[in-house]
């Protein structure tokens, strides 16, 4: 029971991982039946409020862990990462976008092996990570909802409701387009307080 409670926080986030294929295979399933396009959204929220829980049940419990701060953040990348990959693939999400948000989850991948140098509570999510991940999940619920049939192209912008506000997919793509802009700037805030960090670290061993 005392492990149970030691690491709720860190099976919440794992839930979120084996939620993933789940979603995955929902989306799937909208091809032959639209209908399955709310039970994907459904996994999906119940994947974003978990994002939520998590944190707030390892704040309130006093059970934030190492593997927490570390793991929390790759899960997120990992649900939405698989997301955007299958949202692209049914031809709803433009190839830009989703280079820019994988990339920038391969940049924060790349460097754990840095972060396990230094103090992974001095480089814990910054605010605007965090409010790139809740935008994101929104706009990619708006999408989730977007009935067929989805003419985008595969690595132009034509095809897309850009221009049509009555449409799930409208809200979804501009959404997305803010929380990009956020997810970039905390990618820079991320990356700028890992390199001053390993600068302190070697600044502090001796000769």
């Amino acid at each position: 029971m005392d492990f149970l409670k030691r690491n709720l926080a860190n099976i919440v986030t794992m839930l979120r991982v084996a939620l993933t294929p789940l979603f995955v295979a929902f989306m799937v399933l909208t091809n032959s039946n639209p209908d399955f396009r709310y039970a994907a959204l459904g996994v999906f929220a119940f994947g974003a409020v978990t994002d939520w829980i998590d944190g707030q049940v390892a704040r309130r419990m006093n059970i934030v862990t190492k593997f927490g701060i570390v793991v929390d953040p790759l899960a997120d990348r990992l649900f939405i990462g698989a997301t955007i990959i299958t949202l692209y693939a049914m031809r709803m999400l433009p190839l830009l976008f989703l280079v820019v948000i994988l990339g920038r989850d391969l940049l924060m991948v790349a460097g754990y092996p840095f972060i396990r140098k230094i103090d992974p509570e001095k480089v814990a999510v910054h605010i605007t990570g965090k409010l790139a991940t809740a935008i994101l999940f929104v706009a990619l619920g708006c999408l989730i909802l977007a009935p067929a049939p989805h003419t985008g192209s595969y690595t132009g912008f034509s095809g897309y409701a850009f221009t049509d506000p009555g449409t799930w997919q409208f809200w979804g793509l501009w959404l997305f387009v803010v929380g990009a802009v956020f997810s970039l700037i905390s990618a820079g805030i991320y990356v700028s307080r890992v390199i001053e960090l390993l600068k302190e670290e070697g600044q502090e061993k001796p000769d």
